[in-house]
């Protein structure tokens, strides 16, 4: 259960320290109100124009508007339990996904919220939401659970991703950071149990099912350039996936496989995929990822990790351990070699210069590692 394996020990944790300068508001059916809500649990981030957002447990919502030094929690929201994706269409505004199939969203820049859909007999989690604008986006969630809505959330109408009998969790959803592609507009993509790896070029619609071949979980995905997405695994385990043309020469030295349409629109249309299996250097899960003005990739992960993915120049994974090795959930550069990090206890910065210093340091005490993984 990837939501397990990435929270559960740090909710027990966070949930001591909350107990603390905190307004519960028992009874009332909204979030706790805390002085301590930007160092408790943090499940997601989104940085939206200069506003960075972010959720996690007991519904609580924050937003900072100068890079991480300050936070401000939302005034209302109706929710209690933990929040673990949140998408923004614009500063004013942006959509939260949580247990019990919930959705939350605000208008007026996330002081208030308002509930669109739940369903507690349902009794299980949305784990991630993607909103492509003002009207239409997917949430998607435990045992295969999908949602779209093509009116701003009035109403979640229930999607059809994947025929598994098995019922895989729907780890993960994410489109292209970079709008400046035409694509990036109508492209969406996911991830979850049993290696698969989900697209759809019409925004949630109509589904192609990728078998990757990997056994386990993925936890996260980012798309770093025009047909290729880096899928974020277990154990260290990163997988960069290619889509290749009609005309375009296959390497046979790789692992391949061809996923097709079987319904809908695309019915007979069929596409090529090549993998590359990596490893940063060390066991610890992944799970977020963005790309970085230099086209260079960042990763957080469990366990104090931070990666860089350089496939451009270098062409190498960097990879911190940091000290604290507190668990991250999501990652937001500030600059070049600086990062905001959130997951277990909270929000706090990176830098992997300083981490690579401390490593390599012999008048210093710190227990940072850090890995160099070539990929020649």
């Amino acid at each position: 259960m990837g939501y397990l394996l990435k929270f559960i020990i740090a909710f027990f944790i966070t949930s001591m320290s909350l107990s603390y300068a905190s307004n519960f508001y028992y009874g009332s059916g909204f979030a706790a109100k805390s002085d301590l809500a930007s160092q408790s649990l943090i499940n997601a981030m989104e940085q939206i124009s200069d506003r960075i957002y972010a959720v996690g447990v007991h519904g609580i919502i924050i937003y900072s508007d100068d890079l991480g030094e300050t936070w401000i929690q939302s005034e209302k929201v109706p929710y209690k339990n933990t929040l673990t994706d949140i998408s923004c269409s614009s500063v004013m505004n942006c959509w939260a996904s949580g247990h019990d199939a919930t959705v939350l969203h605000s208008n007026d820049g996330g002081i208030n919220w308002v509930m669109q859909h739940e369903d507690p007999d349902f009794d299980a989690p949305l784990l991630s939401i993607h909103m492509f604008d003002d009207k239409e986006g997917v949430a998607l969630g435990a045992f295969a659970l999908s949602l779209r809505t093509s009116n701003g959330g009035e109403t979640w109408e229930y999607l059809f991703i994947d025929d598994d009998d098995f019922q895989p969790h729907l780890n993960y959803t994410y489109g292209d950071a970079q709008i400046w592609r035409k694509s990036a507009r109508n492209e969406t993509y996911a991830v979850g149990e049993l290696g698969k790896y989900y697209l759809s070029d019409d925004r949630g619609l109509n589904w192609l099912v990728v078998q990757t071949g990997y056994e386990g979980s993925y936890w996260s995905g980012v798309k770093v350039d025009e047909g290729q997405s880096l899928l974020l695994g277990m154990s260290g385990n990163i997988t960069l996936t290619t889509l290749y043309g009609q005309n375009d020469e296959i390497p046979l030295d790789k692992p391949t496989t061809v996923a097709c349409y079987e319904s809908g629109y695309y019915q007979g249309d069929c596409k090529v995929f090549v993998f590359d299996n990596l490893n940063i250097g060390t066991k610890n899960s992944l799970t977020n990822g963005v790309v970085l003005n230099d086209g260079r990739i960042a990763l957080s992960g469990n366990g104090g990790v931070v990666s860089i993915v350089d496939l451009i120049k270098k062409n190498t994974i960097e990879t911190c351990v940091r000290s604290d090795r507190l668990s991250n959930t999501s990652i937001i550069p500030l600059n070049s070699d600086e990062f905001l990090i959130a997951g277990e206890k909270g929000v706090r910065k990176h830098s992997m210069s300083e981490c690579y210093d401390n490593f390599a340091s012999k008048n210093n005490n710190s227990q940072d590692s850090y890995i160099t993984v070539n990929l020649n």
